[in-house]
């Protein structure tokens, strides 16, 4: 009978022991899953950044491609003046395009918005400004930026 009672304990022990050793491989499992994913997670805002960061030059390059266009005297646009703000705007919907992809809705529309804003302008450059267009179209990409930034740092979870 004590034998009976032994070999019991030990099986219920053995038991036990396989139980808990099943439940701290699955929390393990668990634990490992659960830190993949934060590095997933992580690396997707590491991308995110990097697009808005590299849309941003490339704003940044445009604006200055339109400022040396809208100093030339008299509209007797250079050849490379031309040149460089071509390529500024290929430049410019590259990056879009990588911001598009990231995403989310809401940062490539405000991204797209700028953009547009910007395009506009360079219509305008080729057909001549006033003070007063040049001021309202500054305006309107300050605030269009202004939406870019915020949807961003709403994205990545920063403060604007």
């Amino acid at each position: 009978m004590s034998t009976l009672l032994g070999a019991g304990a030990v099986v219920a022990g053995a038991g036990l022991a396989g139980g808990f050793t099943l439940l701290k491989g699955r929390q393990e499992s668990a634990d490992k899953e659960r830190e993949r994913l934060e590095q997933r997670v992580a690396r997707h805002r590491e991308i995110r950044r990097d697009a808005y960061v590299d849309f941003l030059s490339k704003i940044h390059l445009m604006d200055l491609a339109q400022r040396e266009v809208n100093r030339t005297e008299n509209r007797n646009l250079s050849e490379s003046a031309l040149l460089s703000l071509a390529s500024a705007e290929r430049s410019l919907y590259q990056s879009l395009l990588v911001v598009r992809m990231e995403g989310p809705t809401e940062v490539a529309e405000a991204a797209r918005a700028l953009v547009r804003a910007f395009r506009q302008l360079n219509g305008l450059l080729e057909d001549g400004l006033t003070l007063e267009t040049v001021e309202a179209n500054m305006r309107e990409r300050e605030a269009t930026r202004d939406a870019f930034l915020a949807s961003a740092a709403r994205t990545l979870g920063t403060t604007p």
